[in-house]
C-alpha cells in the first residue's frame, strides 16, 4: 500500500498550466491519505505541497543546505516536516528510504541524480520493488537508451516481470492516469 510518494522535479516554476496540474496533483494525493515528500524548497516542490496542503495533508521537506550560494535559506512555507540532509547524497538517500513510489517531472540535473539514483537501486535490487512514473513526456528521450540496459536484480525480473531498465519506469500524460498508477 502506498502512503508516501517522493516528487522529484525543478527548483524552478513551470508553465501556468503545469503548475496548476501539479498544485492538483497534491490536492489528489493527500485527498487519498498520502503523504508528500519533496526537496522541500520552491518551484515544483512547493506547488506539489501547497496542493497537498490545500487538502489537508501531511508533506515532508528533504532539504539540503551547504552549496556555495544557497538559493533557499528556508524550506517553503508549505512543508510540515523537514529533514535536513548533510549531502546531496544522503537527501536523495533519505528520499528513497522514506517513500514507497515516485512521481517524476521536468526538472534538470538535480532531477536527473534523484531519478537516476532510484533507477539504480531498483535495478541492483537494493531496495524492494517502488514504482516510478514519469508524468508527461519530458524524459523519454533520456530513457530510451536503457531499453537494452538488463535488469540485473533477480528479484524484480521475477515477481515483476521486467527485463529491461526503461520498464522499471510507467509514463502517464496527465494527473488522473498518474493517481491511478499509485493505486
Amino acid at each position: 500500500m502506498i502512503k508516501k510518494v517522493c516528487i522529484f522535479g525543478s527548483y524552478k516554476d513551470l508553465s501556468k498550466k503545469e503548475k496548476a496540474e501539479i498544485i492538483r496533483l497534491g490536492k489528489m494525493l493527500a485527498q487519498r491519505g498520502i503523504t508528500v515528500i519533496s526537496g522541500g524548497f520552491g518551484g515544483t516542490m512547493e506547488d506539489i505541497s501547497r496542493g497537498a496542503k490545500s487538502a489537508g495533508g501531511k508533506t515532508i521537506g528533504v532539504t539540503w543546505y551547504k552549496w556555495e550560494k544557497p538559493i533557499y535559506k528556508t524550506a517553503n512555507a508549505f512543508i510540515d516536516e523537514e529533514i535536513v540532509a548533510d549531502s546531496l547524497f544522503e537527501r536523495i538517500d533519505i528520499m528513497l528510504k522514506k517513500a514507497d513510489a515516485f512521481v517524476v517531472l521536468p526538472g534538470g540535473t538535480g532531477t536527473l541524480l534523484e531519478l537516476s539514483s532510484v533507477l539504480e537501486h531498483l535495478n541492483k535490487g537494493l531496495v524492494d520493488h517502488k514504482p516510478i512514473i514519469m508524468l508527461g513526456d519530458f524524459w523519454k528521450p533520456a530513457l530510451t537508451c536503457l531499453k537494452k540496459e538488463p535488469v540485473l536484480s533477480e528479484r524484480i525480473r521475477s515477481k515483476r516481470k521486467i527485463s529491461c531498465c526503461n520498464e522499471l519506469v510507467t509514463f502517464v500524460k496527465t494527473v488522473d492516469e498518474c493517481i491511478k498508477k499509485l493505486r
